[in-house]
């Protein structure tokens, strides 16, 4: 994947976000580069940029295609956007669906849940917290049993 598509989608993120604000009135485009920035590869940085765009504008996958965005972060992107009035349980059992998308929820879910960027919590805040907590474990539950079991393939391919 090319270096400057992350450029790309840093732009396209910073005029999305333009102006919005997260629920502690801080600017969105930072809980963004956040997540961004917790990439470990550029397919995770990309979609780190871009992961609340379809959300959060009038835009669509296919607006992305056509500004060459891959196919494969299209893909996550689809499972990683929430879709009005979508149950929490069915939308992160449509993350899992896909591998990308696990890995950069996480990401987007270990943010949130930073305490570090709150002054304070509202019963509504720890709620909201509780269920991103449960979401993160089941998330990184996939992570690792798939984790095992390519070292388990791995280990039985060499003998």
């Amino acid at each position: 994947m090319e270096e400057h598509l992350l450029e790309r989608a840093i732009r396209l993120a910073a005029k999305v976000h333009k102006g919005q604000v997260d629920r502690f009135g801080k600017p969105y485009i930072l809980h963004v580069m956040r997540v961004m920035m917790r990439g470990h590869d550029i397919e995770e940085q990309v979609l780190g940029a871009v992961h609340d765009v379809l959300e959060r504008s009038d835009l669509t996958a296919d607006d992305l295609a056509k500004k060459d965005f891959p196919p494969r972060v299209l893909r996550a992107l689809e499972h990683i956007s929430r879709v009005a009035d979508e149950d929490y349980d069915a939308y992160i059992e449509r993350v899992m669906q896909d591998p990308l998308a696990v890995r950069v929820k996480l990401h987007d879910l270990a943010d949130k849940m930073d305490l570090l960027h709150v002054n304070t919590l509202s019963h509504a805040d720890l709620k909201r917290y509780n269920r991103q907590l449960a979401a993160y474990h089941r998330l990184k539950k996939l992570v690792e049993e798939a984790r095992a079991s390519m070292i388990i393939q791995a280990r039985r391919s060499r003998v």
